[in-house]
């Protein structure tokens, strides 16, 4: 009796042994790789959002290698999409920066340098900014303008190191996006039989649903927000902003998180209102207000709502609890969670209860 009834403890005591190695894996896995889950996030969500349009353009490609290729090719499009908008940011951003570090430096001799003429012109607080500018930036600030050249050089290590930082993050994003699209069909594959297999088979429609809800939101906020930043970018240049392809790649950016997209075009508004063009201000803000009012109440709802199969309340509750506890990528990882634990609800409050008559 005895020996007959230890295999079975064993058995147990060896599945309940692997559970434990697979999760201390697992922990020790994602502590290993913390730096990159970032990157390994990015690519998921990009190939989700962007699989219909991959299989449009491998079917282009005929031959044995065409998955290489065509993964290769759509890989290098993805890059230049998100490379171009930074690069030409970037290369505007320093360009101001040196201008304005040379302006310091050259009016730096003769006392605290000036303040720019459109600051000067803000109604009511003008003198109260030139009066503090002259009273904390004597001497003292115009030492600490021309002398202190290992400040200039630390700060420029810093910013160094940040972009490398993103680089590279941008770098693997897209190394891991490239073997996605490669390997994608087996991929997809062995998520579904390993997810089956853990958790049966009731957890398919889960899967579902959070795909679509990150195809949704990718749908409804990213293009959305790209629309809503190309259309305030031409109302820039109608107006005469500088810099109004900038300011529009920042417009859409904002546009992405829920409600600020006004501090965006707001800021453009006060720019053009401090250098004496009221009208073009008032101009940016009703036009602005008016595409922000049709893009949440008309576009949105509808796209991610009937994608994602969500209330757009949860949606948005999704997006900014997804901000702030994973930062960007939250904005489609929240919505992801959402309709997930959304569908897990309406499958658990349809069942059919136990027969109590």
């Amino acid at each position: 009796m005895i020996d007959s009834a230890a295999p079975p403890s064993a058995s147990t005591a060896q599945k309940t042994a692997r559970y434990i190695l697979i999760v201390v894996l697992v922990l020790v896995g994602a502590w290993m790789l913390r730096r990159f889950l970032p990157a390994l996030a990015w690519a998921v969500v990009l190939a989700i959002a962007t699989a219909s349009l991959f299989n449009r353009w491998s079917a282009r490609f005929p031959g044995k290698h065409r998955h290489l290729w065509a993964a290769l090719s759509f890989t290098v499009l993805i890059g230049i999409v998100l490379i171009g908008p930074l690069v030409y940011g970037g290369v505007i951003a320093v360009r101001e920066a040196i201008s304005l570090l040379r302006h310091y430096a050259e009016s730096a001799q003769g006392g605290p340098p000036p303040l720019p003429d459109w600051l000067m012109q803000l109604p009511w607080i003008s003198d109260w900014i030139q009066e503090t500018w002259r009273e904390n930036l004597g001497h003292e600030a115009n030492n600490a303008l021309v002398q202190p050249k290992h400040e200039v050089f630390e700060w420029t290590r810093v910013l160094g190191l940040q972009v490398m930082r993103r680089i590279t993050t941008l770098g693997f994003t897209l190394l891991t996006l490239f073997f996605i699209y490669l390997r994608g069909h087996e991929l997809t594959q062995s998520v579904q039989r390993a997810a089956r297999r853990m958790f049966g088979p009731s957890v398919e429609p889960l899967l579902v649903h959070m795909v679509g809800a990150i195809r949704a939101t990718v749908d409804g906020v990213v293009l959305v927000a790209v629309a809503e930043g190309a259309v305030m970018g031409v109302v820039y240049a109608i107006v005469g902003v500088p810099h109004p392809a900038l300011f529009g790649v920042l417009t859409g950016v904002f546009a992405m998180i829920p409600f600020a997209a006004p501090i965006a075009f707001g800021l453009v508004a006060v720019i053009l209102a401090a250098s004496g063009s009221v009208g073009s201000a008032v101009t940016v803000v009703v036009i602005g207000l008016i595409i922000l009012f049709i893009a949440d109440h008309f576009v949105r709802p509808v796209i991610i709502g009937g994608g994602a199969q969500l209330p757009f309340l949860w949606v948005l509750l999704g997006i900014l609890g997804g901000i702030e506890s994973f930062g960007l990528v939250g904005i489609f990882l929240g919505p992801a969670l959402m309709a997930a634990l959304v569908s897990l609800w309406r499958t658990w409050s349809a069942e059919h209860p136990t027969a109590a008559g």
